[in-house]
């Protein structure tokens, strides 16, 4: 028999020469270390170790890729790594320990260990009562597959069964987290899961700890019967929270994003919950072998394994700096208990014996902190750096059009594709090739008899416009010229109002040919229709325009992100300008970056980049540019609905929208995460 310990992508043992008698039939034993052991053990990773700093291309990197290497590894190992954790409530007592009324011993030795190895266990009887409370909410962050969260299910299952009358069981509800889409998907996979995801017990969410704040969780399924005052979402909500092995995997102390994913898991917590935590400690085992590896080494006690992921080795310090109040702060957590345990594993197939080394904690939310949980993400965009960025946003597109290229290509635009309804009376107009590049024939579409003569589109946010809006504005141009062969039919008139907030934006989109064929009548004087463009800042307080009332459709494509962060007033401005824009009927369409999309993985690895939650600058990784960068928010579809409810308008469809795109040059495929809807003027 034997005990695999798995640090990176294989098994290994190190043999160290052991006194068989010290054993008593466990597999492991307690360790204590001596002052000379811990100095060797230093010399060992000191002796090799260089400073590396976060801005270094190979943590960069890491960054980069780290939500792909997470997915990759449970794509590849599926549920067959960890073993199920059974040994939360001998390490967690206070918070587990009332799920489990007569239990035996558990093997309780870390995150990668079978449990049921012990030997000559005895039956012991735990007494501690139930919390005196209707509901336990407890979120495990960092939860893969559910090796932790799902023994806990089937634990209360079992103790509901056996509830006496006289016994008052609360209701147990648990929310997991991971960054892995992977992972969560085998989640939700697990029949455990399902049975309590029926019962309204369990959520599973993908999710970026370092990223995103847990108010943009919503823990209650979303159903039609629960209006929007009885969302929850996850922030303020936790009895519990757990945090085994995932804070190490983040990155280095100190860094932004180890800083802001300390910050995520305290607005976690309902005033007097507590966060239960174990990782990886200094000095252990695994560490020691990863800093005799020069290239492994992302920073100081930071390291990439053999399958891309990373590993921190925290200090006891570490942990107090991250999570405890020290300075009468009421942001942070008081430390109920915080320690190393110290374990040496022994292989009793070949005699070898191997040193772990981990910390484990548990910390309290205040009660002080009731007023200020969940406040945070709202007040964030007070910050003067963000301040600042959002008041110079308009110079910092100029800057961006004034240097863009010839050559530089948008994002995806084909609106036929997008919104078909909208855009059906022009459907006949779309541009389809064969595999050869040459156009198909197409049979003409008439326009539906309800169809207006006159149609107004106003594309706000325009930037060098929208590649659809051009085509039809310059096709509808060539016909009435009567220089189009194909147009055989009497198609609704289109009248398009282009508006921007950077000038230089409008500039550039008054050098597009087929802008310039449109508004000046080609070979005629005439024009077919009205088309202009102004510089116009959807995001002001004081906006107005004489277009007001007037447009059928509204196009916000990319525009909203720009602005600002959820919450920002100049965000609800936008969108209220927009609404303004609307005939009565009228139709907003909407696309923008969603949550998890490929851009905000880079960007979560560009040190500084991140403002607030999901808020960003672009840029600060090219450093052979001048350009000032401009911001970018990621949303979160509720998030979306929120604005445009709030504004009045009637939600026609609202949906992520996703897609992979594969780069021909590198082989790397990237996917895509937009929000699209269409929003209706009543």
């Amino acid at each position: 028999m034997y005990l695999p310990i798995i640090d990176d992508d294989h098994t290994h043992h190190i043999p160290i020469m052991a006194d068989s008698t010290l054993w008593t039939g466990d597999v492991w034993k307690s360790d204590d270390w001596t002052e000379e052991q811990k100095a060797e053990a230093r010399n060992k990773i000191v002796s090799s170790q260089t400073t590396h700093a976060t801005t270094g291309a190979a943590y960069q990197e890491f960054r980069r890729n780290a939500s792909s290497n997470w997915s990759s590894f449970y794509e590849q190992n599926k549920t067959n790594f960890f073993k199920d954790r059974h040994y939360l409530h001998k390490a967690f007592p206070n918070e587990f320990g009332w799920l489990y009324a007569s239990v035996k011993s558990d093997n309780d030795s870390g995150d990668n260990i079978s449990d049921g190895i012990l030997q000559n266990v005895e039956e012991e009887t735990n007494t501690i009562l139930p919390p005196d409370q209707d509901d336990v909410h407890i979120v495990e962050i960092g939860s893969g597959v559910g090796n932790a969260i799902l023994p806990l299910l089937e634990q209360h299952t079992v103790l509901m069964q056996q509830q006496q009358k006289d016994t008052k069981i609360p209701q147990l509800h648990i929310h997991c987290l991971d960054f892995a889409p992977s992972a969560i998907k085998l989640l939700k996979e697990d029949e455990r899961f399902q049975l309590a995801a029926k019962d309204g017990r369990a959520t599973g969410h993908v999710y970026d700890l370092s990223a995103m704040h847990p108010s943009t969780i919503l823990i209650v399924n979303q159903q039609p019967q629960i209006s929007k005052s009885q969302q929850k979402v996850l922030s303020n909500s936790a009895d519990v929270a757990i945090l085994l092995f995932c804070l190490s995997a983040i990155g280095p102390h100190p860094s932004p994003s180890l800083s802001r994913a300390a910050t995520h898991v305290i607005d976690m917590l309902k005033p007097d919950g507590v966060l239960v935590f174990r990782d990886y400690g200094r000095l252990d085992e695994a560490q020691l072998k990863l800093g005799k590896e020069a290239d492994k080494q992302l920073g100081d006690n930071f390291y990439r394994k053999g399958d891309g992921t990373g590993c921190y080795y925290f200090s006891l310090d570490d942990l107090r700096e991250l999570f405890v109040n020290q300075n009468d702060t009421v942001d942070k957590l008081e430390c109920l208990e915080l320690d190393y345990i110290q374990r040496v594993y022994r292989n009793r197939g070949d005699n070898t014996e191997r040193r772990r080394v981990w910390v484990q904690g548990r910390f309290r939310k205040p009660e002080s902190s009731s007023v200020n949980a969940g406040k945070r993400y709202i007040s964030a965009h007070d910050d003067a750096k963000l301040k600042q960025y959002i008041d110079d946003s308009i110079s910092r597109w100029d800057d961006y059009y004034r240097n863009l290229s010839i050559e530089s290509t948008s994002l995806p635009s084909n609106l036929f594709n997008a919104f078909p309804e909208e855009l059906s009376p022009w459907k006949s107009w779309q541009q389809t090739n064969n595999k050869k590049g040459k156009r198909k024939p197409q049979q003409v579409q008439h326009p539906e008899l309800n169809t207006p003569s006159d149609i107004t589109i106003i594309d706000a946010g325009c930037g060098v416009g929208n590649d659809t809006i051009l085509n039809l504005i310059e096709r509808q141009q060539l016909c009435h010229e009567n220089k189009d062969n194909d147009a055989t039919v009497q198609l609704p008139t289109l009248h398009v109002h282009f508006l921007d907030a950077s000038n230089e934006a409008i500039q550039r989109l008054h050098k597009d040919s087929r802008y310039q064929y449109a508004t000046s009548g080609g070979d005629d004087a005439a024009t077919a229709a009205t088309i202009t463009s102004q510089v116009y800042n959807l995001a002001s307080a004081q906006s107005t325009s004489t277009l007001e009332q007037s447009a059928d459709i509204v196009l916000l494509l990319f525009t909203l992100s720009a602005i600002g962060p959820y919450h920002s007033q100049d965000l609800v401005n936008a969108v209220h300008n927009a609404t303004n824009l609307l005939k009565p009927g009228g139709v907003v369409l909407f696309r923008d970056f969603g949550r998890y999309d490929y851009d905000q993985l880079i960007l979560n690895s560009v040190v500084n980049a991140q403002l607030c939650d999901n808020f960003y600058v672009r840029g600060l990784d090219d450093r052979s540019s001048s350009i000032k960068g401009t911001c970018c928010y990621f949303f979160e579809l509720e998030e979306v609905r929120s604005l445009f409810t709030n504004a009045g308008l009637e939600v026609i469809q609202l949906e992520y929208v996703t897609r992979i795109y594969k780069n021909k040059k590198d082989g790397t495929s990237h996917k895509r995460n937009w929000v699209q809807g269409r929003f209706k003027k009543r």
